[in-house]
């Protein structure tokens, strides 16, 4: 609008045209005499503010939204509604929040313009927008920027200083003058950094899931005493590693070893008649993938319990698992004898 703009209050083909405007626009819309702090006209939108204090909208006072306005932004509407030219104050508005029960958590920028009447009467149109959803996106942006800082740190520092420490080690035991006392020590070392660096990488992709909940599943013991322990990975190699590992902790322990999903599921259905196999899976399959596996798993008649066995640290993947209920656990390989001992001794 113009900042000179002549309009009555009585009815006519002006008013009528600002007040069909009012009414299409979807921002909180009015007009207000300054001089008697009343609002002379407003819109639907402004209207939904008042809904919780008024049973009857007849007219709207400055009071009225003014109670409305969070307290440490008061001021700044008592500017915009009463400045002798709101203009001059601030031509862009003010983010103003209001609180009402129907529209809780609002934030609202208000727009002021001057106008005058036929009459040389000063008024203010006002143009409230909800700005809720632009400025929750630029504190999640701040967030954001916060998060990828510290992955930075995390990064060029931690992971970094544990990388330097391997390459030195590396280098240190193709040397031929170090003695077995050192190259043990080293090794032990290099574990060590490799534990960080894993532990490390669990804490990015943690930042890197925006606090999504934390993937840990509750674990419960059952009386109950595993016959086999079922591979099911498209690895050969990690296949043989992770059965030589089951096997150092449980010699008499039967470890079975299928590399595709048919044959496992072939197996399993003829086989595990009690539910007292326990099956270690992985889900990234070539041609088909442990997911799938387990929304056919969970339709027989017995289920064994299920250990999800993969390289995804992926907070998705975890929450994934937990949807179906024989999967009591996610571990991220490599395997290791400190997780089998757990997992042996935890789950029986």
């Amino acid at each position: 609008m113009d900042n000179q703009f002549p309009f009555s209050a009585q009815p006519g083909c002006v008013f009528e045209a600002l007040q069909s405007f009012f009414s299409l626009s979807q921002h909180a819309l009015f007009i207000a005499n300054q001089q008697k702090r009343e609002f002379l006209y407003f819109n639907h939108h402004f209207e939904l503010l008042f809904r919780d204090c008024l049973s009857t909208i007849t007219t709207i006072s400055f009071e009225q939204l003014f109670e409305l306005a969070y307290v440490d932004d008061r001021h700044l509407l008592e500017k915009l509604l009463t400045s002798s030219d709101p203009i001059i104050f601030n031509p862009e508005g003010e983010n103003i929040r209001f609180v009402s029960k129907q529209n809780t958590n609002k934030v609202y920028n208000v727009r002021c313009g001057k106008l005058i009447t036929e009459n040389s009467i000063e008024c203010i149109s006002g143009i409230m927008t909800d700005m809720s959803d632009i400025l929750w996106f630029e504190q999640q942006q701040k967030k954001n920027d916060k998060t990828f800082r510290e992955l930075s740190f995390i990064t060029s520092h931690e992971l970094r200083h544990e990388y330097a420490k391997i390459q030195s080690i590396v280098q240190m035991l193709d040397n031929p003058e170090v003695n077995l006392k050192e190259r043990n020590e080293m090794i032990g070392a290099a574990r060590k950094s490799i534990q960080v660096i894993n532990s490390t990488i669990f804490k990015i992709n943690h930042k890197l899931s925006f606090n999504q909940t934390d993937g840990y599943f509750n674990f419960y013991k059952r009386n109950q005493q595993y016959k086999k322990v079922i591979l099911i990975d498209d690895d050969a190699f990690t296949n043989i590693i992770n059965k030589r590992i089951i096997q150092m902790v449980d010699p008499n322990m039967e470890v079975l070893v299928f590399d595709t999903i048919s044959t496992a599921e072939a197996y399993l259905q003829i086989n595990d008649n009690s539910g007292d196999f326990l099956i270690l899976l992985d889900v990234n399959f070539p041609f088909s993938s442990g997911w799938e596996f387990l929304v056919n798993y969970q339709r027989y008649s017995v289920n064994s319990k299920v250990i999800v066995l993969s390289s995804s640290i992926d907070t998705y993947d975890r929450d994934k698992a937990r949807e179906f209920p024989m999967v009591v656990d996610y571990i991220t390989k490599p395997l290791s004898l400190e997780m089998v001992k757990e997992i042996l001794n935890t789950y029986k």
